[in-house]
């Protein structure tokens, strides 16, 4: 049995940017959140079952409460975590970070997706807003916090801004995680419709290929790329296509990581549940042959199954996982 070394936790899915629900609305959304103790029994679970990294997602994490307790909470324990927030809860997050020391190789990454205030076309989730609270407020932690990261989204309105965000992201020390969106001939996923404007078809490999030897050239000189090499070079062959979907986890023979939901229930991923997966919570891995019957079931959960039949990704997160547990399972590359 392979331990699984990477979690993506859902704290919550409040989003204080959805003014009509509160919540962010995904089909994946958990009704019934974890309470502050059950949040950090789980981490002493994480910590049991061996996992050394995790990101902490939303939602906004930084909306709740708590949420000084739960980093206090893996502070004190064995394992890095990451806050991945956007950066619209300033006040708040540069609060935190001046008063908890967080430890080595633990601390936020924030939405980013171009430096030039010119450059106005959004992705969608609020793009313009988060990019422009992260140009500000990631400067003003840079003393505060050891790690400091931008998560952008990779699109074809923004390709010329890549190189320039690194260099950016680089010289304050923080690091930069590129977060393709994968597309395929029908624009059509399970949960979600993709919009052709941003889409990277097969036009848009040569000058992705281009941006892609720029980055790479840079890591290899220094460069703060938060993202394996063969990662990097796969970018334009798995996301520049019209003839079928360029990548999705149909042909993964590990479960690359754990996804927690909100009440603490496991997941497939960012936008599934998994009929079968939903009936594991966090607490069960502590018994070995369920943890082995877990990862089993992620391979074969039905709707995993269907979703990579006839789908493809539309985040990036598990192609990232994937590439993260086999390179070792750190964050940092």
């Amino acid at each position: 049995m392979n331990r699984i070394h990477e979690t993506q936790w859902v704290l919550t899915y409040q989003c204080g940017l959805n003014a009509a629900s509160e919540y962010c609305s995904l089909g994946s959304h958990a009704q019934n959140e974890a309470n502050l103790e059950q949040k950090i029994q789980a981490i002493e679970i994480f910590e049991k079952i061996g996992v050394s990294n995790i990101k902490l997602l939303g939602g906004n994490p930084t909306d709740l409460p708590e949420i000084d307790e739960i980093i206090v909470a893996l502070n004190e324990s064995t394992i890095s975590f990451v806050v991945t927030d956007n950066a619209m809860n300033g006040p708040k997050i540069l609060a935190i970070a001046k008063k908890i020391v967080f430890k080595k190789n633990s601390g936020f990454f924030f939405s980013l997706d171009f430096l030039d205030e010119n450059l106005t076309n959004s992705i969608g989730g609020c793009s313009v807003v988060k990019t422009k609270a992260a140009i500000k407020l990631i400067p003003k932690l840079v003393d505060l916090v050891p790690l400091l990261g931008v998560n952008t989204v990779v699109h074809a309105k923004n390709l010329d801004e890549l190189p320039k965000i690194l260099a950016w992201i680089t010289k304050l020390g923080g690091y930069m995680n590129l977060c393709p969106l994968i597309w395929g001939k029908w624009d059509k996923f399970l949960y979600r419709t993709a919009d052709r404007e941003f889409a990277l078809r097969p036009e848009h490999r040569p000058k992705v290929e281009q941006i892609m030897a720029i980055l790479l050239e840079m890591k290899r000189h220094g460069y703060h790329l938060a993202c394996s090499e063969k990662y990097i070079v796969s970018l334009a062959k798995v996301c520049c296509r019209d003839d079928c979907f360029g990548w999705n986890c149909g042909h993964l023979s590990n479960c690359p990581l754990l996804r927690v939901n909100s009440d603490l229930s496991l997941m497939i991923c960012s936008d599934l549940q998994g009929n079968q997966v939903k009936n594991f919570k966090l607490d069960d891995l502590l018994d070995p042959a369920k943890y082995a019957t877990f990862q089993q079931t992620w391979l074969n959960d039905n709707d995993r199954l269907y979703c990579a039949s006839r789908h493809g990704c539309y985040w990036s997160n598990v192609w990232r996982a994937a590439d993260n547990f086999e390179e070792g399972g750190s964050f940092v590359k």
